[in-house]
């Protein structure tokens, strides 16, 4: 199959590591601090559950909830 969809990535985008207070709950504060210190570093965008590892060991709870914080 074949998609017609092009996707405007260019630039430097690096994987984050996910902060965590515990196995079963993000660091939501110094998520925030990392996607703000990251991207005022001029990055092109970041990339989130990734090259670093860890989404093989958060749960699917964690890992949405990654997602839809990291959106925001």
């Amino acid at each position: 199959m074949e998609s017609n969809l092009q996707l405007p990535l260019r630039g430097i985008i690096p994987p984050l590591v996910t902060p965590l207070l515990n196995n079963d709950s993000l660091d939501l504060e110094g998520l925030k601090r990392l996607i703000e210190h990251t991207i005022s570093g001029g990055v092109h965008g970041i990339f989130i559950l990734g090259t670093t590892g860890e989404f093989a060991s958060l749960s699917y709870k964690l890992r949405e909830e990654l997602i839809e914080y990291t959106c925001q």
